[in-house]
């Protein structure tokens, strides 16, 4: 969904997994991309993610049901995440 590079310099990935053609709740995750080449989980459990990026302060910022029916989920959220860095 999307990718930015944090403030350790690492590649970090915001994944959304299609679960039989809709992205089920709860499956969002943002994955940081080591030098090594592993890959981790950083933040799980995001419901409809569709964006992401890192503030001034050094937070990681995520929208939350970004693409779901508002009737249904209600409207979209900002979350915001201290994260620890895998340097």
């Amino acid at each position: 969904m999307a990718v930015a590079f944090g403030p350790d310099g690492l590649l970090y990935a915001l994944e959304l997994p299609d679960m039989a053609g809709f992205p089920a709740l709860g499956n969002g995750k943002v994955v940081r991309i080591k030098s090594s080449g592993k890959v981790e989980d950083v933040i799980t459990g995001l419901n409809v993610p569709g964006g992401m990026t890192w503030g001034p302060d050094g937070q990681l910022s995520t929208s939350d049901y970004s693409a779901v029916p508002a009737p249904t989920y209600g409207r979209g959220r900002i979350l915001r995440f201290d994260v620890a860095f895998g340097y």
